[in-house]
């Protein structure tokens, strides 16, 4: 595992503020979480964010992300959760484009 791999850590600490907010792990959680962000980091980071999302995409990374989920001790964050809490970044995304 590259640690330089995301050197902006766009998405893991996306996955911190996720857990700080405490949202829930489903479709309106995710979309809470997306708007919450926007309004608070603004949204040329969340634009950067999605980036990266797209990149973790590309790699098939989700694992890497598993781990640091599980690191933080964010619960509910399975493989799968990740990739629903990233879908739903990217319908965001398009939304206020």
């Amino acid at each position: 595992m590259e640690d330089n791999k995301y050197p902006e850590n766009y998405f893991e600490h996306y996955i911190v503020s996720f857990y700080s907010t405490g949202q829930t792990p489903d479709k309106n959680g995710f979309e809470n979480l997306a708007r919450l962000y926007i309004d608070i980091e603004g949204i040329d980071t969340f634009s950067e964010l999605i980036k990266e999302i797209q990149l973790i995409k590309e790699n098939d990374d989700w694992s890497y992300f598993d781990e640091i989920a599980r690191d933080f001790e964010v619960k509910d964050l399975s493989t799968n959760k990740l990739k629903e809490m990233a879908d739903v970044a990217i319908t965001v995304s398009m939304e206020k484009t």
